[in-house]
């Protein structure tokens, strides 16, 4: 397997939240006032940033944002991780929650070669994690797109009437599981682009304090 391949091959990924209002609408909405972002996967140079003009959606574009496993190649290599800061600023007497979370993204694995992308989110200040994780075992050689519903009974909700960061840590990750007998295995997943919408039907979950 050629991993140079991966420059023509890798499509974008991208974390999308999304539900339905559940409460009657707020008289202001929730919009991003600024992103952060570090980690092994986004180091500085490599991201690209766009917040739209209603501050209400974003896309980061990664350049560097590749976990690859084979011979020469060391632990740090199989792993990377971003983790994303949204600070938001939230109508007051409301809480909301992330509902849905899309991912896609490219992986190229020979046999006996394992990929994993996992995220895990909170507020600041919560003693709460959501997480989500998915594994693909090759042989492979194609796009991924997983989605993940978090029922209401495990929502992570904002504080009322406080303006908190949204930390979203993402990771992914690959390894050989058969070093012994399959020694040459080659593998690589990347992430090219993170999605995500502050909408009221498209990324919140409303309810009164």
């Amino acid at each position: 397997m050629n991993l140079s391949r991966l420059a023509t091959l890798v499509a974008p990924a991208a974390i999308m939240v999304s539900s339905a209002a559940f409460a009657t609408a707020p008289s202001g909405e929730v919009t991003i006032k600024d992103i952060s972002y570090n980690g092994s996967g986004c180091p500085l140079g490599t991201v690209a940033e766009n917040l739209a003009e209603d501050k209400k959606a974003f896309t980061l574009t990664f350049s560097d944002y590749i976990a690859e496993a084979g011979p020469g190649l060391t632990f740090s290599d199989g792993r990377k991780n971003c983790q994303i800061t949204l600070n938001l600023k939230i109508p007051q007497g409301w809480q909301f929650s992330v509902g849905t979370f899309d991912y896609r993204g490219f992986v190229i694995l020979d046999e006996d070669v394992q990929a994993e992308h996992s995220t895990s989110y909170y507020f600041q200040g919560s003693g709460f994690t959501g997480r989500f994780r998915e594994r693909m075992r090759g042989f492979m050689d194609e796009y991924y797109q997983f989605r993940e519903n978090v029922g209401l009974e495990s929502l992570v909700w904002s504080s009322c009437n406080a303006e908190r960061a949204l930390n979203i840590n993402t990771a992914i990750s690959v390894r050989n599981l058969n070093k012994r007998d399959n020694p040459d295995a080659l593998g690589v997943i990347g992430t090219d682009s993170v999605d995500g919408s502050i909408k009221q039907i498209w990324g919140i979950r409303w309810r009164r304090c």
